[in-house]
């Protein structure tokens, strides 16, 4: 079973913040709507459902695991042209499959003019974090995970490397997902981000200065 299949199964109980959005980070979100928007989520994420349209996920078994309506689509060739005044999506530039390039391409090619991609983004703090000193400091264990994977990051990193390196300091029961991974995160910093319209960050939860909702513009 993939790594998709697992944490769909598994997302009620077993993921919280910052993985999966705050209330507060909701409530970013829909400030940046407007009424009336015709609105697209990339992926399923349950918190964001009630603020979209429609939604597309590469997933068949998250789509029929949270019974939304959503179609099955690849963010790497999005089936719709100039169709959305909005995109919304959660992490999706740090689970995206491909080139950042090739993700705001997309995006913008489904956006009507003038429209807006609003994101939650994962990103790494402007200077690296030295490893060690980050596996000594558990809290939390998905912020912590997090925090690891952000200072393995280059900005890039393997799912199945951040599990090797979390494994001896912190066995935690949802490392076992990320065991066959063949996925590659992306953590870029907030200098490496195209240049965007707003920003807004949280404070509801551990880790929440590094998870801003961000909102491009493009004509």
């Amino acid at each position: 079973m993939s790594q998709w299949d697992q944490m769909s199964e598994r997302w009620s109980n077993e993921w919280g913040s910052p993985l999966r959005p705050s209330q507060e980070d909701v409530a970013m979100f829909k400030n940046q709507l407007r009424e009336g928007d015709q609105t697209l989520l990339l992926g399923v994420t349950q918190e964001l459902q009630h603020l979209a349209n429609l939604a597309i996920d590469n997933n068949p078994k998250a789509i029929e695991i949270f019974q939304t309506g959503a179609v099955l689509g690849d963010w790497k060739d999005l089936p719709f042209e100039s169709k959305f005044d909005a995109l919304i999506g959660d992490g999706c530039l740090t689970v995206f499959q491909g080139s950042p390039e090739l993700f705001f391409e997309q995006a913008k090619k489904a956006l009507k003019p003038n429209g807006r991609l609003i994101l939650r983004v994962f990103i790494s703090p402007e200077h690296k974090e030295n490893l060690n000193s980050v596996l000594e400091e558990k809290k939390g264990f998905h912020a912590f995970k997090w925090k690891v994977a952000q200072a393995l990051a280059n900005p890039y990193v393997a799912v199945k490397m951040v599990r090797e390196v979390i494994r001896p300091v912190w066995d935690h029961p949802t490392l076992d997902v990320y065991q066959n991974s063949d996925l590659v995160y992306y953590f870029p910093k907030l200098s490496e981000l195209p240049p965007w319209d707003h920003i807004q960050f949280g404070s509801s939860y551990e880790l929440a200065e590094r998870c801003p909702v961000v909102t491009w513009k493009f004509n």
